[in-house]
């Protein structure tokens, strides 16, 4: 709708997880370099820690498309499934079954084990990614941790990628889970944004979107949008995405800090003033 008025080639405040879009913050630089030299150092559990919309999903993505072809990827996104339908999602993914078979846990661990090997000896990896790792249960972690005893005298055989929210970081706090916390051996936490990280995240994406106009958000627009944000893009992205559809509709060449206190009504979120 404003993307032609405005001169955008495309949305620039999509809630997707585009890696185009990817704005590298020094923190999300270092958490995307953990990834990539995690599972290519073969360094076992890395887990990746992050408040929700803050860009986890698409450092993930992001590292998909940075890493080896040699590198085979079973990329999970856990709703609240048990350990034995995330290995079959798992072997799925990497093509050694199909959708339609049903293996027993045994023949799946055999035939992961058996691929796994093969992709050694080719000079390959297997990576096993966990999205929304929080929601994983007791049981499905200790499972997890016994997957990633999968290994030679000298290589992890399998790199397994827990993603999730800070109630991840609860759970693996537990007593119970010791023995898995101890084998993480790459933990990162995903910061907020800071104002003046926010302000380039803003100025990045409308440049992403072949923006080419005079300044459109003001100084002090911007401002309330890292305040009300908390620098958490997924936030950023709702608060100019809505600001940018009323600018159109009220033919605004900038977006000022009036315009989006009217947002924040909108979205009852919390007062800016």
């Amino acid at each position: 709708m404003y993307y032609d008025y405005y001169g955008f080639s495309e949305e620039p405040f999509s809630i997707t997880p585009d890696p185009s879009f990817l704005y590298m913050s020094p923190g999300h630089e270092e958490v995307l370099t953990s990834i990539i030299y995690g599972i290519q150092g073969r360094r076992g559990i890395i887990a990746v820690i992050g408040e929700v919309g803050i860009g986890k999903t698409t450092l993930l993505n992001t590292a998909l498309e940075w890493l080896s072809e040699k590198t085979k990827v079973a990329y999970v996104i856990n709703f609240d499934v048990n350990f034995d339908d995330l290995l079959s999602m798992a072997i799925t993914k990497l093509g050694l079954a199909t959708s339609e078979q049903t293996l027993s846990k045994i023949e799946a661990l055999q035939r992961l084990n058996d691929f796994a090997h093969k992709q050694l000896s080719d000079g390959g990896s297997i990576a096993l990614i966990v999205d929304e790792a929080q929601n994983l249960n007791q049981r499905a972690m200790e499972n997890l941790r016994l997957l990633s005893n999968m290994e030679t005298a000298k290589h992890k055989l399998i790199q397994i990628v827990l993603s999730g929210q800070p109630e991840l970081e609860k759970k693996l706090a537990r007593p119970e889970l010791r023995q898995l916390t101890e084998r993480i051996s790459i933990r990162r936490y995903i910061k907020p944004l800071n104002d003046q990280e926010t302000y380039e995240y803003i100025q990045h994406r409308l440049d992403v979107a072949e923006y080419s106009g005079p300044a459109l958000f003001e100084p002090e627009a911007q401002n309330i949008i890292w305040r009300l944000s908390l620098g958490i893009p997924r936030k950023i992205n709702i608060l100019c995405d809505n600001a940018l559809l009323i600018g159109y509709r009220e033919r605004q060449e900038q977006i000022g800090s009036e315009l989006i206190n009217r947002v924040v009504e909108d979205l009852r979120w919390l007062t800016a003033a």
